[in-house]
């Protein structure tokens, strides 16, 4: 009888804290919206609901549900809205994507971070040879692996691939087109720059990592790019990276107004790049893949293809993304 009691007893504390714990939950993402629009993402708690956005479907479908079931109407009428608004946001990545047809140059591009730990040019080449890309932007990455990565990729290149190298930023590109290497200066997301030359014209080519430290530096160091490298630049224009940044940051907003992300035009799914099972948790427990900060943007001469993440990391603590670009033969009115 007393076991029963006892039982009883911690079942009740247990739901009370449960049913209390889901109000602050739905209480707390309503508030953390409001928060969002007028501070943008200057508190913590937005930052985070920012970066894990996808998964708090996963509190707010299973509160729902057992609210429910338990008869607590006004409970789940509450986690309604939250709900709404993160299936409404990426729902246009769920969507039948549109046949885009194009007259123009073929682009395929590749952004990769191949992690400055990682050791395994064999398997960074294998990634990159099935792609067969034919611009590379990679981060983290010496000197030395840059060497042997090209010597592994002897096979893919006709001829010498054209390669820049910014060795302070340890950001690198590598292309089939002719690369001029241009100074994007400092406190700029470690930005490298470079000019492609194509059989359509010039091409501006901008490669950035910001650092994961302060998130205002890094919103700072990205506005700086905006003004000084992408506005008024009348060139088309390609930037990606690892932007250490998701697509819901205040940060990543900052691209909305005059560049367009290649996966939300035509990939599918969340397509999270970070981190890789080669991250593990105490060293020993691998993590899930939770994140998507690693972008690739396009100016509005280009048309999305084709856009995905790659599934085989080579060794790196990222996933690869890849976007299918055409350069349209007629140049755009980029004042629509």
């Amino acid at each position: 009888m007393r076991y029963l009691q006892i039982s009883k007893c911690l079942l009740e504390t247990f739901a009370f804290w449960f049913w209390l714990g889901l109000w602050v939950f739905g209480l707390g993402l309503i508030l953390v919206g409001g928060l969002r629009w007028w501070y943008g993402d200057h508190l913590l708690p937005v930052r985070l609901c920012a970066y894990l956005m996808p998964w708090l479907l996963i509190g707010t479908l299973g509160g729902i549900g057992a609210s429910l079931l338990a008869g607590r109407h006004p409970l789940a009428l509450l986690l309604v809205a939250p709900t709404l608004f993160i299936i409404v946001t990426y729902a246009p990545l769920f969507l039948p994507g549109q046949e885009r047809p194009h007259d123009g140059l073929n682009l395929k591009v590749m952004s990769y971070n191949v992690w400055r730990e990682n050791s395994n040019i064999h398997a960074i080449g294998e990634v990159i040879r099935k792609q067969k890309p034919d611009l590379i932007l990679l981060q983290e990455i010496h000197l030395d692996k840059l060497r042997a990565l090209i010597a592994e990729l002897d096979d893919l290149y006709l001829n010498e691939p054209y390669v820049t190298f910014e060795e302070r930023k340890l950001q690198a590109m590598i292309s089939h087109f002719p690369l001029k290497r241009v100074d994007a200066g400092h406190e700029k997301g470690r930005a490298q720059k470079a000019i492609l030359s194509t059989p359509k014209g010039a091409i501006t080519v901008l490669n950035v990592h910001p650092s994961r430290g302060r998130w205002q530096r890094r919103h700072q160091q990205m506005m700086t790019l905006i003004a000084d490298d992408i506005v008024g630049d009348s060139n088309p224009l390609i930037l990606g990276g690892d932007f250490n940044t998701t697509d819901q940051s205040q940060t990543y907003r900052l691209f909305g107004p005059m560049l367009k992300n290649a996966h939300w035009q035509a990939g599918w799914g969340f397509g999270f790049t970070y981190p890789t099972t080669t991250v593990k948790l105490l060293r020993k427990l691998p993590l899930p893949t939770l994140v998507r900060i690693d972008h690739i943007f396009h100016s509005n001469h280009f048309v999305t293809q084709k856009a995905s993440t790659l599934s085989d990391q080579g060794g790196s603590d990222h996933f690869p993304v890849i976007a299918e670009l055409i350069l349209k033969s007629e140049r755009p009115d980029l004042g629509n």
